[in-house]
């Protein structure tokens, strides 16, 4: 069972090409005052050693800050280590961030194994999707916050580590905390600089410009010809709330320069006629009153009618892997059988 959750996780963790931060800050694109003052809000907090907590929805661009975070600090020289709470069994989140000792539990590799914090000594670790981790691995997450050391599991020895923590969650961890299922000191350490991202649906004026790099660099890495996103297309991209954000644009620019198409759930969100307009705002006021999990929902069931039940290829559009998208249909109770157009 240990070697069949090894290798889930080695498919689902991203992996940062051997431990280098690739983006910088003149990597992030976007011209939206928001959006502007809070790139250079990320610059002044980056060359510090203090604990930082990047909130937004999926999609938004917490790795891409975290690592140009890393890139602008003292620490650019040092590995960047990034670690998805999330798609780490529960089993394997301890050893795999703390490491192990030879002989703690069946199948351990002799000699023991480093953690991901050893591994990060010096540099920075991100970890991703913080809000997964359960309450136990939660307080020795906090012991190291602390006290700057590391045990690995089934050893005793205290091994010190210099490291930046970089967390991330699309979860509301006050809410968690109130709820109990995230621990309240461990949220004062962590979010003592508070970074949270726009979703793009505020940050509009962006996306024209989203659009054209997404197009000029997809279309080169497939080698195949930019499609023309005219301007009727471009205003049903503005219209849509891209609940999958910048993320799922890519995918959806990534699909149209595969398919010459433009996917129909995008070209549909709205009709021409007054009439329509006028239930197109009242929709969008439903909207600000739902809760984010309803919307979400609604979006997932509208996609996945729209390529008729096809995981793949609604994973794809969403900018989601198809596990998730799995989780989430789960998660809604929202049958595949249903989704034929």
């Amino acid at each position: 069972m240990k070697n069949s959750n090894e290798k889930v996780y080695r498919k689902s963790v991203r992996k940062i090409a051997q431990g280098r931060a690739i983006y910088t800050f003149d990597k992030i694109i976007g011209k939206s005052k928001n959006f502007v003052s809070i790139v250079e809000y990320a610059k002044k907090i980056s060359d510090s050693t203090s604990t930082v907590l990047i909130t937004g929805e999926s999609g938004t661009g917490k790795e891409v800050f975290a690592q140009a975070i890393h890139n602008s600090s003292s620490r650019r020289d040092k590995v960047f280590i990034a670690v998805n709470c999330g798609a780490i069994p529960s089993n394997l989140i301890e050893s795999e961030l703390l490491g192990y000792e030879e002989g703690a539990f069946t199948g351990a590799k002799k000699g023991g194994n480093a953690g991901k914090f050893e591994m990060a000594h010096g540099g920075t670790i991100f970890l991703d999707e913080i809000g997964e981790m359960s309450l136990e691995t939660q307080v020795r997450l906090l012991r190291v916050i602390e006290e700057g050391v590391v045990s690995r599991v089934g050893g005793s020895k205290q091994i010190p580590v210099d490291v930046r923590i970089i967390a991330a969650t699309n979860k509301d961890l006050q809410e968690e905390v109130n709820k109990g299922s995230f621990r309240k000191d461990l949220f004062y350490r962590l979010n003592v600089i508070p970074l949270g991202l726009p979703p793009l649906r505020e940050r509009k004026e962006d996306i024209p410009i989203l659009v054209d790099y997404y197009m000029a660099r997809i279309s080169k890495k497939l080698n195949k010809k930019k499609f023309n996103i005219d301007n009727r297309v471009m205003k049903k991209f503005l219209e849509y709330e891209w609940p999958g954000n910048i993320r799922e644009l890519e995918n959806v620019i990534e699909l149209i320069v595969n398919t010459e198409k433009i996917p129909d759930y995008i070209l549909k969100i709205h009709k021409t006629s007054v009439v329509a307009k006028n239930k197109a705002a009242e929709s969008y006021i439903n909207f600000e009153s739902m809760k984010l999990e309803d919307v979400e929902k609604n979006h997932i069931i509208k996609v996945l009618k729209t390529f008729s039940g096809n995981i793949s290829l609604a994973a794809k559009a969403m900018g989601i892997g198809r596990n998730t998208l799995y989780r989430k249909m789960e998660k809604y109770h929202i049958e595949c059988s249903k989704m034929e157009l």
